[in-house]
């Protein structure tokens, strides 16, 4: 409400909405990039728990920068801290991932979801609890997606940038319906084949080489005597590292 009230009274009458910035793109006018920066968040770091359907899962400051002489907006700058990671991966029932991933789902763009392989809905991503009805996409979703790309082109990202931001979003729900298997007697964990198009999705949209995932993630390196080993990784210690890059992944778009 603050934010709105400032962005008003300092707003020019004459001043366009939008503005072409150095590099050339067009950028929304400054009052309206830092009203776009509080839904854009919300976007990517709230979601909904048993007691609020938007619950703030971060913490975030913003400074803004007042032209005394102008009497207007001169500069703002936000910083946002403890992301609330292991909601990337779990949630209890009844709550929900970041809005974000509902938003893409229920985006209603057929060509997007089909390129970003989201065509089986929440209930076919692990990372989203398997989950339909209220726990799943709800019909305001598809409204706040159309919000969250406004927002995305008012702080001056383009078509193409929007696009590789909801694929890396994407490429988090993929990576959780990678799944193991460990032979009996062996702690040797390898990718289980029916997941092999999860992991090939997700390298596809992370722009990352398959076998280097793969192994990155199935085994650990170890430095001996100046050589490196490497060892094999259990199934639970796999699952664990697929999990930690879920959540760095994720974690370094919402900081982005």
């Amino acid at each position: 409400i603050i934010m709105k009230f400032l962005a008003s009274i300092t707003r020019k009458a004459d001043k366009p909405s939008f503005i072409t910035s150095p590099d050339g793109k067009m950028i929304a006018a400054l009052e309206d990039r830092v009203l776009s920066s509080n839904p854009l968040l919300e976007s990517f770091g709230n979601a909904q728990t048993l007691r609020n359907d938007n619950s703030s899962r971060f913490g975030k400051f913003i400074h803004i920068n007042f032209d005394t002489l102008q009497g207007a907006i001169s500069g703002a700058t936000i910083s946002n801290y403890l992301l609330e990671k292991t909601r990337i991966t779990t949630q209890v029932e009844g709550e929900r991932n970041y809005h974000v991933f509902y938003q893409l789902l229920a985006s209603g763009d057929d060509q997007l979801i089909e390129e970003l392989g989201l065509k089986e809905g929440a209930e076919g991503f692990r990372y989203l609890g398997n989950r339909s009805g209220n726990s799943g996409v709800q019909p305001k979703d598809a409204t706040n997606y159309a919000e969250t790309k406004l927002c995305l082109k008012s702080i001056g990202l383009d078509e193409r940038q929007q696009k590789a931001v909801f694929s890396i979003a994407a490429a988090v729900l993929h990576l959780g319906n990678v799944e193991f298997d460990e032979e009996e007697g062996s702690e040797n964990a390898s990718v289980a084949p029916f997941s092999l198009p999860s992991l090939q999705r997700a390298c596809a949209l992370l722009g990352l080489d398959e076998a280097s995932l793969s192994e990155a993630i199935l085994t650990k390196r170890l430095i001996v005597n100046g050589k490196t080993i490497k060892k094999p990784q259990n199934k639970a210690l796999a699952i664990d590292k697929r999990d930690s890059l879920a959540m760095m992944t994720y974690s370094n778009l919402f900081v982005w």
